[in-house]
């Protein structure tokens, strides 16, 4: 069993899983970069209890992550309950592509993960949306070559900024809406997150396609993505499990 630990922005989740890409269990919590290692564990130690979070069958343990002010605090958890040094991901390590970028080691490691796993699994150039956050695409070339990648506001950053700077406009959630051209202020805001997204997807692909001179298979993972990914003109595998399935190639590739 492999114990997988994903530090986002946003949310802490740590997961234990049998095989590639499954989660058997899994625990959230949200991303407090204020907390100190002693608080941290005691608010772990809280929620394993709680949730009865088994780490009986842990035989080995991988961390991905974008908040440095708490990657010790929780390699320091992990070894706390399983007893070994977790693996943590890094541009140095094995990848299973080679890294093609003028600073490479300011690339995010949820972006390599989500790579590593996009590899294993598609072939041909690869553009890698990954919806979280902040919207990432990877662009990773036919022949295993991290080329680069475009960041830009995530949708819920996106929508946040827009109701807090918009007085009139309201909070919302996300759904689809029943048309593109909105008869109403809240669906004229769920058409602009679900087709506005899609358009940008497509658009974005399209141009990496003119960049590469070539076919281009576009690959969209993160919480978000299941509404905008149905709104895309092309075709968009969608892939919610990508940076776990990345997790685990990059730890059994380097163990």
């Amino acid at each position: 069993m492999l114990l997988t630990v994903d530090i986002g922005n946003t949310n802490v989740v740590m997961g234990l899983m049998p095989e590639r890409g499954l989660l058997a269990s899994n625990l959230r919590f949200p991303t407090d970069k204020r907390r100190t290692v002693q608080e941290f564990m005691e608010g772990f130690e809280a929620l394993v209890a709680m949730h009865g979070f088994d780490f009986s069958n842990v035989n080995g343990a991988i961390v991905s992550s974008v908040v440095p002010e708490l990657t010790d605090s929780v390699v320091a958890s992990v070894r706390a309950k399983t007893g070994d040094d977790p693996l943590v991901v890094d541009h140095r390590m094995n990848l299973g592509f080679t890294i093609d970028m003028d600073t490479p080691e300011k690339l995010g490691v949820d972006m390599i993960a989500d790579a590593a796993g996009a590899v294993g699994d598609y072939e041909g150039n690869l553009a890698i949306f990954d919806m979280g956050t902040a919207t990432t695409c990877s662009v990773v070339s036919a022949d295993r070559v991290y080329l680069g990648s475009i960041i830009m506001p995530g949708v819920v950053i996106s929508q946040d900024a827009l109701t807090a700077q918009a007085s009139a406009l309201p909070f919302i959630k996300f759904e689809r809406p029943k048309r593109l051209i909105g008869r109403d202020t809240v669906d004229c805001m769920r058409s602009g997150v679900m087709y506005a997204n899609a358009a940008m997807m497509d658009g974005l692909v399209d141009r990496i396609s003119d960049e590469l001179d070539g076919p281009v298979l576009a690959v969209a993972t993160g919480g978000i993505s299941r509404l905008i990914v149905p709104a895309c003109r092309r075709y968009v595998v969608h892939d919610p499990n990508l940076l776990l399935k990345g997790l685990w190639d990059l730890y059994h590739a380097n163990v």
